[in-house]
């Protein structure tokens, strides 16, 4: 008798075998911000004026002048020859002095500019020369270096001049020696007339 063959046991199928499990990257820390710094204060130029302000000096004298332009520069307050003003430098002032630049020089005033023209020709109320202690007195400032710097750095106003009794508005000598050009020309042509880029002080001195 054959052996009995033993029924054959149906193959387990293997299970799939899971895919291995990928090793997590390790995460990248954040890239560090650098603490934002705090905003910087914009640099004041110690010299840089915070208002400026314009010097110009009338050249000619009355019949030479039509009336508009002499409504001009009477309310310039240059009503005659040689007079000379500190004006502020602003759009409404340059138009007025480019209607009257046939007739007057001007230029940016700077710190040597006022400083020659308060020392010389201002005039208190009584006539006299400005000095410091005529300063001291009208005002909290130390004396005339202050206020010449006071008014180019802006700090001092036209206004408050005015408040100590001091007008802006000078009695000028013609220039030593003459003028080196025509005055009856303009600068840029070689002449005395209109704006002044490099500025007015070389002629202040001779006419102060």
């Amino acid at each position: 008798m054959s052996k009995k063959t033993k029924a054959a046991h149906p193959r387990r199928e293997k299970k799939a075998e899971k895919p291995a499990r990928k090793t997590a990257r390790p995460r990248r820390a954040p890239p560090k911000v650098p603490p934002s710094k705090p905003a910087e204060k914009p640099v004041e130029r110690e010299h840089e004026p915070a208002e400026r302000y314009l010097v110009a000096i009338r050249l000619d004298g009355r019949p030479t002048v039509k009336h508009p332009e002499e409504l001009t520069l009477n309310s310039l307050r240059m009503k005659s020859r040689y007079s000379t003003v500190l004006l502020r430098d602003d759009a409404s002032v340059r138009g007025m002095l480019q209607r009257i630049k046939d007739h007057v020089t001007w230029a940016e005033a700077r710190k040597e500019d006022i400083e020659l023209l308060l020392s010389n020709r201002a005039r208190t109320p009584d006539g006299l020369g400005l000095t410091s202690k005529f300063v001291k007195e009208k005002s909290d400032l130390a004396g005339m270096s202050e206020l010449v710097f006071g008014l180019y750095s802006g700090k001092v106003t036209l206004a408050r001049l005015r408040e100590m009794g001091i007008e802006p508005c000078f009695r000028l000598h013609p220039p030593k020696g003459g003028f080196p050009n025509s005055s009856k020309r303009p600068f840029a042509d070689s002449g005395e007339l209109g704006f002044r880029k490099e500025g007015l002080h070389g002629l202040l001195k001779k006419m102060c």
